[in-house]
Parts: C-alpha cells; structure tokens; sequence
C-alpha cells in the first residue's frame, strides 16, 4: 500500500503545490504538497495538526433556503495515511472493484446515488397514503371509495349539489387557515422550482395543496388526483436532497424522480410516469437523468401495486385499432380536430382563474362558488364529478349512449374550468384524459358509422383519443403514447396514437404556443430552457457568480495615476466611476497606448478623456444566460456588475473564466477549481495554485465587529473553540489601501479586520458571534486579572 508523502518544514519559503498523490485514500484526486515553517504538528508529526495530505475533492455550488443559489468555494479536508482500520482481509474485501469504484466516487454523488431509490420508496408510500385517505374522503361525501358515479346517480338531486358546494367550503377553510392559495394544479410549480429555484420546492406548502387536493377530488370537484401524488413526490426529493447537501442538477433530478413515481402510482404505468418527469418537468432526455428517473419510477409502481393494486387506473377491453392501412387517415384528421379542442382548451381554463381573480370576494370564498356551480352541473350530469375514472371506462366499454357522449367534452371542461379557476386544487392530467375519450369516441362513432368494414371500433377511436388529447394540451407526444400503450398493452394501437398524437402536438402549437403547464408560467415571466444547458444558465443569477472588482478609478484620475496602478496591481482593466459613484466606462491598457506615446500631452489628460463609454453592463439580478449574451457585444475578459441601471454603483465584476469553470462543473460535470491561490513572483506572472474542496467546508472572509477588543489568534483559539482554520488576514490601513497578512499565532488582531477561514459554515458563523466573541473577551481579561494577583 503506497504510503502518503509527507510535507518536508523548510527554513526560509512557503510553498504550495498541486500533485497526484497515488494513494487509496487520494485515488485520482488532486492534493496538495505543502513545504514551509509553522507546518509541524503535534508529537513531531509533520503537517497541520498532524495530517500529511489536503485532499481536494469534488466541489459544487450550494443551494441555501428558499432556493437562493451561491457559487461557493468549498473547503479542505486533511486526513493522515491509510486510516482504515481491521483485519487485513476486511481491507482486501473494501478493496474489491465493485466497493472500489463506489469509495472512489465525490461524497456527493454516492449521497446521489442513495437517495435515489430511497425518494421512490418515500414517493411510494405517500402516494398510497394519499390515495387511501382519498378514497376515505369520497366515502364520507358520497357513500363509496371506488364506484362515485353510481353512487352519485342514487343520490337526490339536493345532495348532488350540497357535496361539492361543501367540498368548496372546505377548501375555502384550508384556505383561510394556511393564508395562502391552495389552486393550481402543481405540475406549473415542480416545474418553476426546476427552472429558475434551484430544484427548492417547500414541502410544507406541498402538503396543504395534497390536502386540498382531496377534499377537491373527493367531494367531487372536476380534477384529478396525481396533482397531489406528484406535488408530494416531488417536495419529498427537493426535501431529501436538500437535508442530504445535494444541490445543482442533482436536487433537480430528484425532484423529477419524486415527480415520476407519483404519476407512475398514480396511472400504474412506469415508463409513462417516467417520460413525464423527463419531458415536462426536466425538459430533456439528458442520459444522466434518464437512469434514476426510471429507478424511481419502477420503485413507486411496486409499491402502489402491492398495497392498492396490480390494475391500471383505466381498465379498456381489447380493441382492434387498426383494421386497413388507410385507417391512419382517420386516426391523422381525429389528432387535427383534437389539437384544436386542446388550444380552445387551454384557453378556456387559463380564461376561467382570469375571471374569478376579477370576481370582488375574498379568495376563500371562491370555491364555494366554483364548487356549487360544478354541483349545479352535476345535478342532472353526475358524469363530470371527481376523477371520472369510471365514466371513462365505461365509454371505452361503449355502455354510454351517443347524445350523451356528445355533451360530456363540453360539460366536462366547463366543470374543471370551474373548478380549477376558483381555487380547486388538483391535476390536470385526468380531465384531459376523460374529455379526449369523449372525443374520440364521437369521431370514431362517426367513422364506423360511415365506413364501417374499415374502421375500428368507437372504443378504439377513444382510446387513441385520450392519448391526443393529452399531447396537445401537455405537449408532450412521448409520454402520451407510453401511457395509453401501458392501458392496453396492444402494441397496434402504437402506430395510431403516433400519427394522432404527432398531429395533435403540432396543431395546438399552432393555435397557442404554450402548454397547459407552461402558460401560467410564461404569463408570470418565467423563462423556460429548452435544453440543459440553458436551463442551467437560466437558473444562476449574476449575484452568485460575481467576484468583488478592484477598487475603481475615479474619471478625474490622471492617466499617469491609472497607468501606475495598473502596473502595480498586475491588472488589464479598471473600471472609472463619476463623482456621484456611478459607473461610466473602463479603462484598459489599450486605450493608455496612445496617450502615453505623447507623455507632455498625457500629463493632462484624465480618466473620463481615455476611458472606453460602451462597456456592455450587468445587474446583479441578470440570468447568466443573458450575461452570456453581453459578451458577443464586446471582446472583454470581464464586465462590470452594478446594483441597478438607474444608480450604476459598482458592486463586482464577472469574468469570462468563471463562468466557463460553472458551465464545465454544471453541465460537462468535471470538477470546478473554485478555491485559487495567487502567490506573487517578483518579474514574473502570479503563481497559481487551485483547490477542490469538499461539500461541507466553505471558504468565507468574517469580518471581526467594531466592539472586539483585540487579541492575537492564539488567544482567540479559532481552531480550538470554533473548528476553523484562519488562513489569512485582511487589513484596512489609513491611507485607504489594504493590507493581506499571512498570521501566525502571535498576530495581533483588530476590530474591522477580514479573516478568511476554512470550515463548515455552523462554525464559520459562531466565529462571527459578536456575543461568543465578547464571552472570550470577558473570559481573558479575567485570567490577565487573576495572574497579575497571582503575581503580586
């Protein structure tokens, strides 16, 4: 077993170096060699406190609460040999290739892969519980868990429009009990927390909607119940991420496995559930994605099916869907017709939540409203109530007459409209299903009618229906085809829900651009990427990538002042400031040529005569995809940042290299240098030298408060009390300018000073106590009062 390489004291230089140290521990990854005094520890062990390697693992951006996203740099982590304890066939076992290959991976992707089935097995569970306590709630209203229809029809027509009307004011209750909006169907939420917060979505919030979701099904409101299934599913993956210290693509991930498994239970259809997750909630088929996804999804099938049933939500008999070759014709003009009803009906859900916004009532009173309308309705078509699952299948057994079949579409919209619009809360994704089958089975109805040796059967026709409708409203082809395919597991019916669905996809793009998930968002002015890497980008602001910029230059600097201070600070560019303090332009080394090729002529020239006016500006709230763009503007290594554009005052800069380092860490996903240190070489370029640090440890800078009294580092005790390593010192001096001191235990140390430290960040904030530092304070000066009358 190769041993680590130890770090040799020198007399007179410091010195860090980056090598490949060929250890077990260290395998393939990238350590440090450090050399130089202060570096010996305890009992003549060479190294700090008495470690001989720095590893530097795999770093990625942090997610903090409430979904703000901060490009940090990470700590180190020190550790001493081989620390593996046991007999040595226990080693030669941990050594096996398959335990090899898993030690060897980033902490934070075996933390990844763990908790990948563990959200399926969570989303599993929750969605039999949900589903259960559905199927209590529509006993309680309607007599029944399963068979709410025939049940519904029994019923006087005063209890068909009491239950929903009840339902409503239920939800109203929760309403005004959470203070806050309980409608929607959530899909528009997964998918906003995957855009623009990180994969951050509040599984508090999460469990009032699931709640309000079944009182809403259950008392028979016109939505569908995997609203509640996949909210759930996916706040528990954003939760468990989150607790776990995942942060990136890999919450989001999680968040779309949590997503699949609740559709997957809800449907009984795995592939299904997974397309769905990868086509609307992640926007993409990344291979990365793909594998979990599915291993969530199968997880939460197994569960439902072996606590609820092994039986899809759908039961259709077989059907012949393909009698001749030119049926595909038919299958082409139903998937038309259904991509207009998809338009009109996006349209008119998204025009029924306008109207009720406009309605002068406080919000919890609206789904009473919504609800009593819904029952209005109901009284004498029972058919729109709660999920319609049992409507739907008894059209694809054709037990339903045609006239009523012809009004089900139209009522069925104008109850979910109602329902949805005044606060309802659940999915989508069952409505759609019901109102497709309606339509098919009329143009089917129609086609057998006419051409009856050729055609299918109405059931068929419906069928392939419900798989149009859901792609052109969704706009999602793939995950309707797999799903309808899981109902009937009749490979025939493939190729006419592939010509239906296609032509549905492209008419209701046509007719209206957005998706029935999308259109809430767009209209709030959330931008959606379409691939992975423009998501990524779309996803981190300026704020969390900037750096602090050189102190700028005011624009009735001298050329020759600015010249100096580009020669001392080893910089290419300054930013020029007006005497209000906004930013007006840049100076670079290029525009001091010409200038100083006349140095008379130079000697009164200014800051504002040379300085370059068209510096393409950034706020701290721009999208890094709209950073990127500024840089086809102008060939510059870094822009500044400023507040606002109304004040322009300069708050950082972004280069051009940082943002290439995020794209190669986010979507190449290779390991980001993010901690770099610089060590001045006189007449030459800056030493470099970069680290890579672990999840848990920062790098951050305290500011020591104006009440510490002062003490040297040894009597703060930064490593004994706090855990925290200081590792430099920043000075402000009087003259403005400041001073980087590396500190040894006698340093003393001052109120205002910077301390940059590495450690976790718990710790890194007791450091920053004022309160602890005070107690320290108190603490000394009374040993300093105890040995001078020790002394005396």
């Amino acid at each position: 077993m190769a041993a680590s390489p130890s770090v040799e004291a020198k007399a007179m230089s410091t010195k860090v170096n980056s090598e490949r140290i060929p250890n077990d521990r260290t395998r393939g990854a990238e350590s440090l060699k450090i050399e130089g005094p202060g570096w010996e520890g305890a009992a003549g062990r060479i190294g700090p406190a008495g470690c001989d390697v720095i590893e530097a693992d795999y770093s990625s951006r942090a997610s903090g609460r409430g979904g703000e996203r901060r490009a940090g740099i990470r700590g180190i982590r020190m550790v001493q040999g081989d620390r593996r304890m046991g007999p040595s066939w226990v080693r030669q076992f941990a050594d096996w290739r398959p335990f090899a290959s898993l030690r060897a991976r980033p902490p934070g992707e075996k933390r990844f892969l763990l908790l990948v089935p563990l959200t399926g097995v969570a989303t599993g569970f929750a969605s039999v519980a949900l589903i259960r306590l559905l199927g209590l709630v529509q006993q309680v209203f309607w007599g029944s868990r399963h068979e709410l229809l025939q049940h519904a029809l029994l019923l006087p027509a005063w209890q068909r429009f009491a239950i929903p009307t009840v339902g409503g004011a239920l939800v109203g209750l929760i309403i005004l009990v959470a203070r806050q909006p309980v409608g929607g169907h959530g899909t528009a939420g997964i998918i906003e927390a995957v855009a623009q917060r990180g994969g951050f979505l509040p599984f508090g919030r999460s469990l009032i909607k699931a709640a309000a979701t079944i009182v809403t099904v259950g008392s028979g409101g016109s939505l569908g119940r995997e609203g509640s299934l996949v909210r759930v599913g996916a706040a528990l993956g954003s939760l468990l991420g989150r607790r776990f210290h995942l942060g990136g693509n890999r919450l989001n991930i999680l968040v779309g496995c949590g997503a699949a498994a609740g559709i997957a239970a809800a449907y009984n259809a795995p592939i299904g559930g997974a397309l769905f997750a990868l086509e609307v909630i992640l926007g993409n088929f990344a291979l990365e994605s793909f594998g979990p996804i599915v291993v969530a999804s199968a997880i939460g099938t197994v569960i439902s099916r072996r606590l609820i049933s092994a039986y899809p939500a759908y039961t259709p008999p077989p059907h012949t869907t393909l009698v001749t070759g030119w049926e595909l014709w038919h299958y082409f003009a139903m998937g038309i017709g259904i991509g207009i009803v998809s338009a009109i009906f996006i349209v008119t859900l998204r025009g029924a939540e306008k109207g009720f916004k406009r309605i002068p009532i406080p919000d919890w009173t609206k789904p009473v409203v919504g609800f009593a309308l819904v029952g209005a309705i109901g009284v004498f078509y029972p058919h729109v109530f709660g999920n319609g699952y049992d409507t739907t299948n008894e059209l694809l057994r054709e037990r339903l007459p045609l006239e009523l079949i012809l009004l089900l579409p139209i009522l069925k919209l104008a109850a979910t409209a109602l329902t949805a619009g005044s606060g309802g809360a659940g999915g989508l994704f069952t409505p759609t299903l019901f109102v497709g089958s309606a339509l098919g089975y009329t143009y089917g109805s129609w086609c057998h009618e006419t051409f009856p040796l050729i055609t299918s059967t109405p059931g068929a026709y419906a069928l392939v229906g419900m798989g149009a409708m859901i792609a052109g409203t969704t706009q999602v082809p793939l995950t309707a085809i797999m799903i309808i395919f899981e109902l009937t597991g009749d490979y025939q019916i493939i190729l006419p829900l592939m010509v239906a669905c296609t032509a549905a996809v492209v008419v209701s793009r046509l007719l209206h651009r957005e998706s029935i998930y999308t259109e809430p968002l767009v209209e709030r002015g959330v931008r959606l990427g379409g691939r992975m890497e423009e998501l990524v980008m779309d996803t981190i602001q300026v704020r969390d990538l900037m750096r602090a910029s050189a102190a700028p230059v005011n624009e009735l600097e001298s050329v020759g002042v600015v010249m100096k201070r580009m020669l001392e600070e080893g910089r290419k560019e300054l930013f020029v400031i007006g005497e209000n303090g906004g930013l007006l332009g840049a100076i670079t080394l290029g525009d001091l040529a010409a200038p100083l090729r006349n140095p008379d002529s130079a000697q009164a020239l200014r800051a504002k005569d040379v300085m370059y006016a068209d510096v393409p500006i950034l706020t701290e709230n721009d999208r890094l995809s709209e950073a990127i763009g500024r840089w086809s503007q102008v060939s510059r290594d870094r822009l500044p940042v400023v507040d606002s554009l109304e004040t322009r005052r300069l708050v950082g800069e972004l280069s051009a290299g940082d943002i290439m380092a995020l794209y190669s860490q986010e979507v190449l996903h290779k390991e980001a240098r993010l901690a770099r240190f610089d060590r001045p070489r006189a007449g030459h370029r800056p030493e470099t030298t970069y680290v890579e640090l672990p999840g848990e440890y920062v790098v951050a800078m305290v500011t020591l408060p104006q009440s510490f009294p002062g003490m040297t580092l040894r009597e703060l005790g930064c490593r004994q009390r706090f855990g925290v390593n200081v590792i430099e010192l920043k000075r402000r001096m009087p003259g403005g300018q400041e001073r980087r001191i590396i500190p040894d235990p006698s340093t003393d140390l001052k109120a205002g000073d910077g301390l940059i430290v590495v450690g976790r960040p718990a710790e890194i904030a007791r450091l920053g106590d004022p309160v602890r530092l005070a107690e320290i304070a108190s603490a000394r000066a009374g040993d300093d009062g105890a040995a001078k009358e020790h002394s005396t």
